[in-house]
Protein backbone atom coordinates (compact mmCIF):
# COMPACT_ATOMS: atom_id res chain seq x y z
CA UNK A 1 0.00 0.00 0.00
CA UNK A 2 1.26 3.43 -1.11
CA UNK A 3 2.36 5.43 2.08
CA UNK A 4 -0.33 8.47 1.90
CA UNK A 5 -0.23 11.99 4.21
CA UNK A 6 -2.74 15.08 4.30
CA UNK A 7 -1.52 18.08 2.78
CA UNK A 8 0.14 20.84 4.76
CA UNK A 9 -2.61 22.57 4.04
CA UNK A 10 -5.54 20.53 4.63
CA UNK A 11 -4.03 19.54 7.92
CA UNK A 12 -3.28 23.09 9.01
CA UNK A 13 -7.64 23.64 7.77
CA UNK A 14 -8.07 20.61 9.74
CA UNK A 15 -6.35 21.79 12.86
CA UNK A 16 -7.80 25.41 13.01
CA UNK A 17 -11.19 23.10 12.89
CA UNK A 18 -10.10 21.08 15.78
CA UNK A 19 -8.82 23.60 18.13
CA UNK A 20 -12.24 25.52 17.81
CA UNK A 21 -14.19 22.37 18.59
CA UNK A 22 -12.07 21.93 21.26
CA UNK A 23 -12.19 25.18 23.06
CA UNK A 24 -15.93 24.88 24.27
CA UNK A 25 -14.56 22.09 26.66
CA UNK A 26 -12.13 21.71 29.40
CA UNK A 27 -9.82 19.50 26.92
CA UNK A 28 -8.74 20.30 23.41
CA UNK A 29 -8.18 17.90 20.80
CA UNK A 30 -5.15 18.13 18.53
CA UNK A 31 -4.01 16.12 15.36
CA UNK A 32 -0.65 15.47 14.52
CA UNK A 33 0.91 14.09 11.39
CA UNK A 34 3.51 11.18 12.32
CA UNK A 35 5.60 9.54 9.20
CA UNK A 36 2.90 6.87 9.38
CA UNK A 37 -0.19 8.86 9.45
CA UNK A 38 -2.51 11.74 11.39
CA UNK A 39 -3.25 10.62 15.24
CA UNK A 40 -5.70 12.89 16.93
CA UNK A 41 -4.66 12.78 21.06
CA UNK A 42 -6.66 15.51 24.10
CA UNK A 43 -5.55 17.33 27.00
CA UNK A 44 -5.74 20.87 28.38
CA UNK A 45 -1.58 21.98 28.84
CA UNK A 46 -0.45 18.72 28.53
CA UNK A 47 -1.77 16.82 25.23
CA UNK A 48 -1.57 13.44 25.48
CA UNK A 49 -1.61 10.59 22.58
CA UNK A 50 -2.11 6.91 23.14
CA UNK A 51 -1.96 3.73 21.61
CA UNK A 52 0.17 4.71 18.42
CA UNK A 53 1.96 2.38 16.32
CA UNK A 54 5.88 2.22 16.02
CA UNK A 55 5.74 -1.50 14.86
CA UNK A 56 3.38 -3.93 12.96
CA UNK A 57 1.84 -6.38 14.97
CA UNK A 58 4.68 -8.86 15.48
CA UNK A 59 2.09 -12.26 15.13
CA UNK A 60 1.96 -14.92 12.87
CA UNK A 61 5.46 -15.19 10.69
CA UNK A 62 6.61 -12.33 12.54
CA UNK A 63 6.80 -13.49 16.04
CA UNK A 64 10.37 -13.73 16.97
CA UNK A 65 11.67 -11.39 13.92
CA UNK A 66 12.84 -8.05 14.19
CA UNK A 67 10.26 -5.12 14.28
CA UNK A 68 8.73 -4.42 11.22
CA UNK A 69 7.66 -0.61 10.57
CA UNK A 70 3.69 0.09 11.02
CA UNK A 71 1.06 -0.30 7.86
CA UNK A 72 0.39 3.76 7.24
CA UNK A 73 -3.02 4.90 7.60
CA UNK A 74 -4.80 7.93 5.87
CA UNK A 75 -7.52 8.33 8.48
CA UNK A 76 -7.31 10.17 11.71
CA UNK A 77 -6.36 7.44 13.92
CA UNK A 78 -7.90 8.45 17.72
CA UNK A 79 -4.64 8.26 20.23
CA UNK A 80 -7.52 8.39 23.54
CA UNK A 81 -6.95 4.93 24.58
CA UNK A 82 -3.69 2.75 25.48
CA UNK A 83 -2.87 0.33 23.02
CA UNK A 84 -2.79 -3.67 24.63
CA UNK A 85 -0.04 -4.49 27.09
CA UNK A 86 1.85 -7.28 25.56
CA UNK A 87 1.22 -10.83 26.90
CA UNK A 88 2.88 -11.87 29.97
CA UNK A 89 2.66 -14.17 32.98
CA UNK A 90 1.85 -13.48 36.53
CA UNK A 91 3.39 -10.62 38.84
CA UNK A 92 6.30 -10.73 40.73
CA UNK A 93 5.48 -8.96 44.52
CA UNK A 94 2.98 -6.25 46.01
CA UNK A 95 2.61 -3.29 44.83
CA UNK A 96 2.19 -0.16 47.30
CA UNK A 97 -1.08 1.32 45.59
CA UNK A 98 -4.04 -0.48 44.24
CA UNK A 99 -3.82 -2.76 41.11
CA UNK A 100 -4.07 -0.91 37.85
CA UNK A 101 -7.33 -1.43 35.96
CA UNK A 102 -7.50 -4.90 34.08
CA UNK A 103 -5.90 -3.99 30.84
CA UNK A 104 -6.31 -5.29 27.57
CA UNK A 105 -3.79 -8.27 26.65
CA UNK A 106 -2.59 -9.23 23.13
CA UNK A 107 0.41 -9.48 20.49
CA UNK A 108 -0.47 -6.48 18.87
CA UNK A 109 0.99 -4.83 21.46
CA UNK A 110 3.75 -2.63 19.89
CA UNK A 111 2.56 0.99 20.66
CA UNK A 112 3.99 3.80 21.94
CA UNK A 113 2.36 7.17 24.17
CA UNK A 114 3.35 10.88 24.31
CA UNK A 115 2.40 13.56 26.42
CA UNK A 116 3.50 16.79 25.33
CA UNK A 117 3.27 20.75 26.65
CA UNK A 118 4.31 22.03 23.55
CA UNK A 119 2.51 24.99 21.63
CA UNK A 120 4.35 24.43 18.66
CA UNK A 121 6.27 22.01 16.96
CA UNK A 122 8.97 25.29 17.02
CA UNK A 123 9.34 24.51 20.83
CA UNK A 124 11.61 21.86 20.38
CA UNK A 125 11.47 20.42 24.62
CA UNK A 126 13.46 17.69 25.88
CA UNK A 127 12.11 14.32 25.44
CA UNK A 128 12.08 11.96 28.27
CA UNK A 129 11.39 7.94 27.11
CA UNK A 130 10.39 5.88 29.72
CA UNK A 131 11.32 1.84 29.28
CA UNK A 132 9.46 0.16 31.69
CA UNK A 133 10.66 -2.54 34.80
CA UNK A 134 9.19 -5.83 35.47
CA UNK A 135 12.09 -8.29 34.95
CA UNK A 136 11.75 -8.55 30.82
CA UNK A 137 8.56 -10.89 31.71
CA UNK A 138 5.80 -8.43 32.92
CA UNK A 139 4.51 -4.62 32.90
CA UNK A 140 3.38 -1.85 29.99
CA UNK A 141 3.98 1.34 29.23
CA UNK A 142 0.48 2.59 30.24
CA UNK A 143 0.96 1.95 34.68
CA UNK A 144 -0.78 5.13 35.73
CA UNK A 145 2.45 5.08 38.74
CA UNK A 146 4.39 6.01 35.33
CA UNK A 147 1.80 8.52 33.42
CA UNK A 148 3.94 11.22 32.54
CA UNK A 149 1.62 14.77 32.51
CA UNK A 150 3.16 15.51 35.55
CA UNK A 151 6.80 15.50 33.97
CA UNK A 152 5.50 16.79 30.78
CA UNK A 153 4.18 19.74 33.10
CA UNK A 154 7.86 20.34 33.67
CA UNK A 155 8.66 21.43 30.14
CA UNK A 156 9.23 17.68 28.39
CA UNK A 157 7.84 15.73 25.78
CA UNK A 158 7.66 12.00 27.72
CA UNK A 159 7.56 8.92 25.35
CA UNK A 160 6.48 5.50 27.02
CA UNK A 161 6.03 2.17 25.22
CA UNK A 162 5.33 -1.65 25.36
CA UNK A 163 7.61 -4.17 24.40
CA UNK A 164 7.64 -7.64 24.00
CA UNK A 165 8.48 -9.74 26.81
CA UNK A 166 9.31 -13.29 28.21
CA UNK A 167 9.07 -15.99 25.76
CA UNK A 168 7.90 -13.94 22.95
CA UNK A 169 10.49 -10.96 23.81
CA UNK A 170 13.58 -13.01 24.19
CA UNK A 171 13.29 -16.38 22.63
CA UNK A 172 16.84 -17.10 21.51
CA UNK A 173 16.45 -20.89 19.51
CA UNK A 174 19.33 -22.30 17.19
CA UNK A 175 16.16 -22.66 14.68
CA UNK A 176 15.52 -18.54 15.09
CA UNK A 177 19.02 -17.95 14.32
CA UNK A 178 19.28 -19.74 11.19
CA UNK A 179 16.26 -17.40 10.05
CA UNK A 180 18.45 -14.73 10.60
CA UNK A 181 20.56 -12.79 8.24
CA UNK A 182 22.58 -12.06 11.28
CA UNK A 183 22.43 -15.55 12.14
CA UNK A 184 21.24 -13.96 15.72
CA UNK A 185 17.66 -14.84 17.72
CA UNK A 186 16.45 -13.27 21.46
CA UNK A 187 17.06 -9.82 21.93
CA UNK A 188 13.10 -9.14 20.26
CA UNK A 189 12.31 -6.92 22.81
CA UNK A 190 15.33 -4.52 22.77
CA UNK A 191 14.99 -4.41 18.98
CA UNK A 192 11.53 -2.78 19.62
CA UNK A 193 12.77 -0.57 22.03
CA UNK A 194 15.47 0.25 19.74
CA UNK A 195 12.62 0.75 17.02
CA UNK A 196 11.07 3.07 19.51
CA UNK A 197 14.16 5.63 19.64
CA UNK A 198 14.07 5.50 15.40
CA UNK A 199 10.76 6.60 15.66
CA UNK A 200 11.24 9.51 18.22
CA UNK A 201 14.24 10.59 15.97
CA UNK A 202 12.02 10.63 13.04
CA UNK A 203 8.54 11.77 14.75
CA UNK A 204 9.00 13.68 17.88
CA UNK A 205 8.83 17.04 16.53
CA UNK A 206 5.58 17.25 15.32
CA UNK A 207 5.06 17.10 18.72
CA UNK A 208 6.92 20.33 20.24
CA UNK A 209 10.01 17.71 20.98
CA UNK A 210 13.54 17.90 20.21
CA UNK A 211 14.90 14.66 18.11
CA UNK A 212 18.55 15.95 19.23
CA UNK A 213 17.91 15.90 23.18
CA UNK A 214 16.65 12.34 23.85
CA UNK A 215 17.04 11.05 27.21
CA UNK A 216 16.20 7.61 28.09
CA UNK A 217 15.19 6.46 31.55
CA UNK A 218 14.03 3.14 32.89
CA UNK A 219 13.64 1.43 36.40
CA UNK A 220 14.91 -2.58 36.85
CA UNK A 221 14.71 -3.91 33.82
CA UNK A 222 14.21 -0.75 32.32
CA UNK A 223 17.35 0.83 33.97
CA UNK A 224 19.58 -2.78 32.53
CA UNK A 225 17.76 -1.66 29.42
CA UNK A 226 19.49 1.91 28.95
CA UNK A 227 22.51 1.28 31.15
CA UNK A 228 23.45 -2.11 30.10
CA UNK A 229 22.71 -2.54 26.46
CA UNK A 230 21.15 0.77 25.20
CA UNK A 231 24.45 2.51 26.29
CA UNK A 232 26.68 0.02 24.55
CA UNK A 233 24.94 -0.97 21.90
CA UNK A 234 25.88 0.08 18.19
CA UNK A 235 22.18 -0.49 16.84
CA UNK A 236 20.99 2.40 19.25
CA UNK A 237 24.11 4.84 19.12
CA UNK A 238 22.91 8.31 18.11
CA UNK A 239 19.48 7.37 19.00
CA UNK A 240 19.90 9.38 22.78
CA UNK A 241 22.02 11.82 24.33
CA UNK A 242 21.14 11.35 27.88
CA UNK A 243 20.65 8.46 30.34
CA UNK A 244 18.83 7.97 33.94
CA UNK A 245 18.80 4.19 35.58
CA UNK A 246 17.23 3.55 38.57
CA UNK A 247 17.76 0.77 40.11
CA UNK A 248 19.98 -1.82 37.65
CA UNK A 249 19.60 -5.29 38.44
CA UNK A 250 22.81 -7.63 38.18
CA UNK A 251 21.17 -9.67 35.33
CA UNK A 252 20.78 -6.07 33.25
CA UNK A 253 23.78 -4.44 33.75
CA UNK A 254 27.52 -5.58 35.50
CA UNK A 255 26.10 -9.45 36.09
CA UNK A 256 27.77 -12.05 34.14
CA UNK A 257 25.23 -12.50 30.76
CA UNK A 258 24.76 -15.72 29.00
CA UNK A 259 25.71 -16.05 24.89
CA UNK A 260 24.45 -16.83 22.53
CA UNK A 261 26.33 -20.07 20.71
CA UNK A 262 26.23 -23.01 19.49
CA UNK A 263 26.32 -24.47 22.64
CA UNK A 264 24.40 -22.07 24.48
CA UNK A 265 21.28 -20.17 22.78
CA UNK A 266 20.04 -18.05 25.96
CA UNK A 267 17.31 -20.73 27.06
CA UNK A 268 18.67 -23.92 28.56
CA UNK A 269 17.63 -26.45 25.62
CA UNK A 270 14.25 -27.28 25.70
CA UNK A 271 14.75 -30.73 24.90
CA UNK A 272 16.37 -31.38 27.71
CA UNK A 273 12.95 -30.71 29.73
CA UNK A 274 10.98 -33.10 27.33
CA UNK A 275 9.48 -30.20 24.78
CA UNK A 276 9.59 -31.95 21.70
CA UNK A 277 7.98 -29.08 19.51
CA UNK A 278 10.49 -26.61 20.74
CA UNK A 279 12.62 -27.25 17.38
CA UNK A 280 9.12 -26.48 15.42
CA UNK A 281 9.40 -22.90 15.40
CA UNK A 282 6.27 -23.09 13.16
CA UNK A 283 4.55 -25.38 15.64
CA UNK A 284 5.62 -22.48 18.23
CA UNK A 285 4.36 -19.79 15.83
CA UNK A 286 0.95 -21.34 15.04
CA UNK A 287 0.35 -21.57 19.00
CA UNK A 288 -1.58 -19.09 20.90
CA UNK A 289 0.98 -16.35 23.12
CA UNK A 290 -0.86 -17.48 26.46
CA UNK A 291 0.46 -21.20 25.19
CA UNK A 292 4.03 -20.23 24.08
CA UNK A 293 4.15 -18.90 27.55
CA UNK A 294 2.97 -21.76 29.41
CA UNK A 295 4.94 -24.03 27.42
CA UNK A 296 8.61 -21.76 27.94
CA UNK A 297 7.61 -20.23 31.41
CA UNK A 298 9.43 -17.71 33.43
CA UNK A 299 11.60 -19.55 36.62
CA UNK A 300 10.62 -17.60 39.77
CA UNK A 301 12.31 -14.57 40.86
CA UNK A 302 14.53 -16.12 43.38
CA UNK A 303 15.33 -18.96 41.17
CA UNK A 304 18.94 -19.45 39.89
CA UNK A 305 17.47 -20.94 36.90
CA UNK A 306 17.45 -19.07 33.24
CA UNK A 307 14.94 -16.09 33.07
CA UNK A 308 14.33 -14.59 29.24
CA UNK A 309 16.12 -11.66 29.25
CA UNK A 310 19.13 -9.95 27.47
CA UNK A 311 21.85 -12.67 25.56
CA UNK A 312 25.33 -11.77 24.21
CA UNK A 313 24.47 -11.73 20.38
CA UNK A 314 27.40 -9.82 19.17
CA UNK A 315 24.71 -7.92 17.15
CA UNK A 316 22.37 -5.79 19.45
CA UNK A 317 24.62 -6.55 22.51
CA UNK A 318 28.16 -7.40 21.33
CA UNK A 319 29.97 -8.37 24.53
CA UNK A 320 29.22 -8.11 28.19
CA UNK A 321 28.17 -4.67 29.68
CA UNK A 322 30.75 -5.70 32.35
CA UNK A 323 33.29 -5.54 29.57
CA UNK A 324 31.95 -2.75 27.48
CA UNK A 325 31.10 0.12 29.89
CA UNK A 326 33.99 2.52 30.62
CA UNK A 327 35.89 1.90 27.43
CA UNK A 328 35.67 3.29 23.41
CA UNK A 329 32.29 1.14 22.99
CA UNK A 330 30.44 2.86 25.71
CA UNK A 331 28.06 5.89 24.62
CA UNK A 332 29.54 8.66 26.10
CA UNK A 333 26.94 10.56 27.31
CA UNK A 334 25.82 12.19 30.73
CA UNK A 335 24.44 9.19 32.77
CA UNK A 336 22.13 9.78 35.97
CA UNK A 337 21.77 6.06 37.77
CA UNK A 338 20.75 5.41 41.62
CA UNK A 339 19.82 2.38 43.75
CA UNK A 340 17.02 2.60 46.90
CA UNK A 341 18.29 1.63 49.93
CA UNK A 342 16.05 -1.66 50.88
CA UNK A 343 15.90 -2.66 47.07
CA UNK A 344 15.11 -6.43 47.89
CA UNK A 345 12.15 -5.76 50.72
CA UNK A 346 9.92 -5.70 47.31
CA UNK A 347 10.53 -9.53 47.11
CA UNK A 348 9.63 -9.88 50.90
CA UNK A 349 6.62 -12.73 50.69
CA UNK A 350 9.27 -15.00 48.31
CA UNK A 351 12.45 -14.92 50.64
CA UNK A 352 13.61 -18.22 52.64
CA UNK A 353 12.07 -18.36 55.55
CA UNK A 354 14.41 -20.76 57.36
CA UNK A 355 18.16 -21.17 58.05
CA UNK A 356 18.09 -24.28 56.27
CA UNK A 357 16.61 -22.92 52.81
CA UNK A 358 18.52 -19.82 53.36
CA UNK A 359 21.73 -21.79 53.50
CA UNK A 360 21.04 -23.95 50.41
CA UNK A 361 20.47 -20.98 48.13
CA UNK A 362 23.85 -19.22 49.15
CA UNK A 363 25.30 -22.43 48.31
CA UNK A 364 23.11 -22.51 44.54
CA UNK A 365 23.80 -19.08 43.92
CA UNK A 366 27.24 -18.67 44.53
CA UNK A 367 31.11 -19.91 43.67
CA UNK A 368 31.88 -22.38 46.50
CA UNK A 369 34.61 -20.10 47.54
CA UNK A 370 32.78 -17.14 48.24
CA UNK A 371 29.65 -19.14 50.11
CA UNK A 372 31.62 -18.91 53.58
CA UNK A 373 32.06 -15.33 53.22
CA UNK A 374 28.34 -14.50 52.56
CA UNK A 375 27.40 -16.40 54.77
CA UNK A 376 29.37 -14.34 57.45
CA UNK A 377 28.44 -10.95 56.00
CA UNK A 378 24.83 -12.01 56.04
CA UNK A 379 24.24 -14.17 58.92
CA UNK A 380 20.92 -15.87 59.92
CA UNK A 381 21.52 -17.78 63.65
CA UNK A 382 17.82 -19.00 63.73
CA UNK A 383 15.08 -19.31 61.57
CA UNK A 384 13.68 -15.48 62.41
CA UNK A 385 16.46 -14.15 60.82
CA UNK A 386 16.67 -16.14 57.44
CA UNK A 387 14.05 -13.63 55.85
CA UNK A 388 16.04 -10.39 56.58
CA UNK A 389 19.79 -12.42 55.85
CA UNK A 390 18.59 -13.23 52.41
CA UNK A 391 17.22 -9.92 51.86
CA UNK A 392 19.71 -7.30 52.66
CA UNK A 393 22.27 -9.75 51.22
CA UNK A 394 20.12 -9.57 47.56
CA UNK A 395 19.85 -5.44 47.75
CA UNK A 396 23.86 -5.41 47.95
CA UNK A 397 23.97 -7.89 45.51
CA UNK A 398 21.63 -7.42 43.24
CA UNK A 399 21.34 -3.69 43.19
CA UNK A 400 23.13 -1.63 45.05
CA UNK A 401 26.93 -3.31 43.62
CA UNK A 402 25.30 -3.08 40.26
CA UNK A 403 24.45 0.18 40.34
CA UNK A 404 27.98 1.48 41.85
CA UNK A 405 30.06 -0.61 39.68
CA UNK A 406 28.19 0.75 36.36
CA UNK A 407 28.82 3.99 37.81
CA UNK A 408 31.86 3.74 38.39
CA UNK A 409 32.86 2.34 35.47
CA UNK A 410 30.67 4.84 33.07
CA UNK A 411 32.32 7.53 35.02
CA UNK A 412 35.90 7.42 33.39
CA UNK A 413 34.85 8.20 30.07
CA UNK A 414 31.51 10.46 30.88
CA UNK A 415 29.72 12.43 33.72
CA UNK A 416 27.95 10.67 35.79
CA UNK A 417 25.88 11.91 39.00
CA UNK A 418 24.70 9.07 41.49
CA UNK A 419 21.71 8.83 43.85
CA UNK A 420 20.19 6.54 46.84
CA UNK A 421 17.19 6.91 47.83
CA UNK A 422 16.13 5.78 51.10
CA UNK A 423 12.74 7.45 52.22
CA UNK A 424 10.39 5.06 53.81
CA UNK A 425 6.50 7.07 53.58
CA UNK A 426 4.09 5.50 55.39
CA UNK A 427 2.54 3.35 52.72
CA UNK A 428 6.22 1.97 51.93
CA UNK A 429 6.62 1.19 55.72
CA UNK A 430 3.06 -0.59 56.11
CA UNK A 431 4.04 -2.46 52.53
CA UNK A 432 7.11 -3.32 52.32
CA UNK A 433 9.05 -1.97 55.77
CA UNK A 434 11.67 -0.18 53.38
CA UNK A 435 12.92 1.91 50.81
CA UNK A 436 12.32 -1.12 48.50
CA UNK A 437 12.70 -1.24 45.07
CA UNK A 438 10.24 0.64 42.45
CA UNK A 439 9.03 2.89 45.46
CA UNK A 440 10.62 5.98 43.85
CA UNK A 441 8.89 5.95 40.92
CA UNK A 442 6.02 7.65 42.35
CA UNK A 443 8.29 10.56 43.43
CA UNK A 444 9.84 10.75 40.18
CA UNK A 445 6.74 10.68 37.83
CA UNK A 446 5.13 13.32 40.49
CA UNK A 447 2.18 11.02 42.03
CA UNK A 448 2.51 11.40 45.33
CA UNK A 449 -1.06 11.84 47.04
CA UNK A 450 -2.99 14.54 49.38
CA UNK A 451 -3.17 11.18 51.39
CA UNK A 452 -1.34 11.36 54.96
CA UNK A 453 -1.82 7.83 55.30
CA UNK A 454 -0.08 7.13 52.58
CA UNK A 455 2.71 10.13 52.03
CA UNK A 456 3.55 13.58 54.44
CA UNK A 457 4.77 16.86 53.40
CA UNK A 458 8.25 15.90 53.28
CA UNK A 459 7.08 13.35 50.25
CA UNK A 460 6.01 15.64 48.08
CA UNK A 461 8.73 18.29 48.90
CA UNK A 462 11.07 15.14 48.02
CA UNK A 463 8.89 14.45 44.92
CA UNK A 464 9.46 18.06 43.72
CA UNK A 465 13.34 17.86 44.01
CA UNK A 466 13.47 14.49 42.25
CA UNK A 467 11.23 15.32 39.41
CA UNK A 468 12.97 18.75 38.90
CA UNK A 469 16.08 17.06 39.11
CA UNK A 470 15.32 14.37 36.23
CA UNK A 471 14.13 17.15 34.21
CA UNK A 472 16.86 19.75 34.69
CA UNK A 473 19.23 16.44 33.75
CA UNK A 474 17.28 15.78 30.24
CA UNK A 475 17.02 19.61 29.49
CA UNK A 476 21.22 19.87 30.29
CA UNK A 477 23.03 16.74 30.77
CA UNK A 478 23.25 17.98 34.41
CA UNK A 479 20.59 17.92 37.67
CA UNK A 480 21.83 21.06 39.15
CA UNK A 481 19.88 24.31 38.57
CA UNK A 482 17.41 26.64 39.76
CA UNK A 483 16.91 26.01 43.62
CA UNK A 484 17.39 22.52 42.83
CA UNK A 485 19.49 20.64 46.25
CA UNK A 486 23.15 21.08 44.81
CA UNK A 487 24.21 17.42 43.11
CA UNK A 488 27.77 16.62 42.90
CA UNK A 489 29.51 15.05 39.93
CA UNK A 490 30.66 10.94 40.99
CA UNK A 491 34.13 10.59 40.52
CA UNK A 492 37.17 8.67 41.98
CA UNK A 493 38.36 8.94 44.47
CA UNK A 494 35.55 10.59 46.73
CA UNK A 495 32.32 8.91 44.62
CA UNK A 496 30.05 11.52 46.00
CA UNK A 497 26.29 11.19 45.57
CA UNK A 498 22.89 12.33 46.65
CA UNK A 499 20.64 10.49 48.90
CA UNK A 500 17.12 11.40 48.74
CA UNK A 501 15.81 10.52 52.65
CA UNK A 502 14.05 12.36 54.84
CA UNK A 503 16.45 14.46 54.26
CA UNK A 504 18.39 15.85 51.37
CA UNK A 505 22.12 15.05 51.44
CA UNK A 506 25.48 15.10 49.99
CA UNK A 507 27.32 11.21 50.71
CA UNK A 508 29.41 8.97 49.77
CA UNK A 509 30.13 4.94 48.68
CA UNK A 510 33.82 5.31 48.63
CA UNK A 511 35.65 2.65 49.94
CA UNK A 512 32.12 0.53 50.23
CA UNK A 513 33.87 -3.43 50.93
CA UNK A 514 30.26 -4.72 50.19
CA UNK A 515 30.74 -3.36 46.26
CA UNK A 516 34.32 -4.60 46.29
CA UNK A 517 33.62 -7.81 47.60
CA UNK A 518 30.20 -8.42 44.78
CA UNK A 519 32.70 -7.10 42.24
CA UNK A 520 35.29 -9.90 42.64
CA UNK A 521 32.09 -12.43 42.63
CA UNK A 522 30.88 -10.85 39.49
CA UNK A 523 33.72 -11.02 37.75
CA UNK A 524 34.66 -15.23 38.66
CA UNK A 525 30.85 -15.54 37.17
CA UNK A 526 31.43 -13.69 34.28
CA UNK A 527 34.80 -15.67 33.43
CA UNK A 528 32.85 -19.29 34.44
CA UNK A 529 30.14 -17.39 31.47
CA UNK A 530 32.60 -17.12 28.99
CA UNK A 531 34.39 -20.14 29.47
CA UNK A 532 31.30 -22.43 28.73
Amino acid sequence: MPRRFLSPTSLRLFLIMVTVVGSTSAAQQTTILTKAGPVRGSGTDVIVFKGIPYAAPPTGDRRWRPPAPPEPWTAVRDASEFGPQCPQQGDFAPRAEAPPPPMRTGEDCLTLNVWTPAKSRRDRLPVMVWIHGGGFTIGSGASPRTSGEMLAGRGAVVVSFNYRLGALGFLAHPALSRESDRHVSGNYGLLDQIAVLRWVRENIEAFGGDPSNVTVFGQSAGAASVAGVLMVSPLARGLFHRVIAQSPPTAGTVGPKPRLRDAYYGLPAAEAKNQSMAPDITKLRAMSAAEVLATLPNAPTFSTDWRFGPVIDGYVLPDDPGVLLGTSRQAKVPLLIGHNADEAFFYRREAHRTVLGYHDFVRKLFPARFVDSVLMMYPAVNDADAAGAVLHMFTDMRYLTPAVLTARAASKVTTVYVYRFARVSPLNQSTFGGAAHGTEIPYVFGHITTDESQYEEVDRKLSQAMAGAWVQFAKTGNPNGASLPRWPAYTAPEYRLLEYGNEIVIGSDAGNRTVDFFGQVFEMMRRKTARQ
